[in-house]
């Protein structure tokens, strides 16, 4: 039974209005005056319609009307005004006060009944949208919790040592949502190896973040016919490292896109041979990487040109090599740290080229959060509007170089230099 609470100040008429709604099928509550129909809704959380008699003592039917649309019950409230005036003054100053609806004392029952019958209506469909959008936001909160689990759990993937024999690293990683698309790492492949990697998936969200993860999972196997990063052997040590463009083969040929999948990834794979500081790396699609010569404090941005890694089975890739002296560096990030902008002006992987030279006095461990920071004051803004990766390698240097391996002249020629 539709509840409805009726306020009027005469006792004769709030006796006559409620047996003659009663017999129309509502559960009529009555109150004598403004102060006693507050105290009922107050009590009553079962009602949610108010018909109000506008001329009553002390507070009228806009003032009850007023303080009913300005306090907080919980509910939507809809208010009728009942009143013996027929005036466009009085109707304004009803809606202003905040009435969902005018009726006049001398309009026939049937037309009250039905104008009544309407609010109602009204009403359910309030609540009916109340609920869906209280749904809404009960799923976007669990939602929100999920991604927000889910970033925690990508940042896991992320290295937690900076220091390896012969190298020491610095990374920093800032999603542009709960979770993002770029993910970066380095391993030991063997007592002379680490691979350094770091990959930007196309777009934001869930689908970017898996598919970043999946990739992640295929670098890190490295043993057995699965592993990319190696390659089975017959002859001892059984194993041979995978030069970086035969990783991003595998890795195009893995993820290939289809009609269902639509996604693909820009990337740069190196293997740094920590005894000797050869470099061999591969890029596809993805910005140029950044070798920092320590003893002449300069840099250059190094590279090939080559698609992205899923887009098209057609792809080759390369491996360049350079050589590294003690104390170099090699810096990959992805290109939301060169596309922030400010007054349509791009950061720049020149300017970004510049900006390494002026950390290179500070110590490899902070200099990525420098940077980053750097570029935050450049933009005059903290949050990024894409995903920002940003990962730096140093080698520094092995006594038994000269001896082990002199390749400097030879495989300095073979990189491609981006001026």
């Amino acid at each position: 039974m539709k509840k409805l609470l009726l306020v009027d100040d005469n006792r004769t008429m709030l006796l006559f209005m409620e047996k003659v709604l009663s017999k129309r099928g509502f559960d009529v509550i009555t109150a004598s005056d403004g102060m006693h129909a507050l105290q009922v809704l107050g009590d009553r959380q079962d009602i949610q319609f108010v018909l109000s008699d506008w001329m009553m003592p002390e507070m009228d039917g806009i003032e009850l009307c007023s303080r009913v649309k300005a306090a907080d019950y919980g509910r939507y409230l809809f208010f009728m005004l009942l009143s013996g005036k027929d005036d466009k003054e009085s109707i304004v100053s009803g809606i202003n006060a905040g009435a969902d609806d005018f009726v006049v004392k001398d309009t026939h029952v049937d037309e009250l009944v039905a104008r009544i019958e309407a609010g109602f209506r009204t009403l359910a469909l309030h609540n009916e949208i109340t609920a869906k959008n209280d749904a809404l936001d009960n799923a976007y909160a669990t939602m929100k919790k999920d991604l927000e689990s889910a970033g925690e759990l990508l940042k896991r993937l992320l290295p937690t040592e900076n220091t390896m024999s012969g190298v020491e690293l610095s990374y920093v990683s800032i999603p542009s949502a709960q979770i993002g698309g770029d993910m970066l790492g380095y391993m030991k492949l063997d007592e002379e190896h680490v691979a350094i990697y770091l990959l930007d998936v196309a777009g934001h969200g869930v689908s970017s973040a898996l598919l970043s993860f999946s990739v992640q999972q295929s670098i890190a196997v490295t043993s057995g016919n699965s592993a990319i990063v190696k390659t089975v052997s017959d002859e001892p040590p059984f194993y041979r490292i995978s030069q970086p463009h035969e990783v991003l083969k595998r890795l195009n040929e893995q993820y290939i896109t289809n009609d269902q999948n639509l996604l693909y990834f820009t990337m740069a794979y190196a293997v740094l041979n920590i005894k000797t500081g050869k470099m061999a790396f591969s890029v596809a699609g993805h910005p140029p990487l950044i070798w920092l010569h320590s003893q002449r404090e300069e840099a250059e941005l190094i590279g090939q040109h080559s698609f992205v890694v899923g887009a098209f089975d057609f792809v080759e890739y390369e491996t360049s090599y350079i050589q590294l002296e003690p104390g170099d560096k090699v810096w990959m990030y992805s290109d939301g740290i060169t596309e922030a902008e400010k007054d349509n002006e791009m950061f720049s992987e020149e300017g970004l080229r510049k900006l390494v030279v002026q950390l290179n006095e500070q110590p490899t461990t902070l200099q990525t959060e420098l940077l980053v920071n750097s570029v935050r004051d450049w933009q005059q803004a903290e949050q990024f509007a894409d995903d920002v990766s940003v990962l730096v390698i140093e080698w520094k240097g092995n006594p038994e170089r000269e001896q082990l391996c002199d390749m400097k002249l030879s495989t300095k020629v073979n990189a491609r230099f981006f001026k």
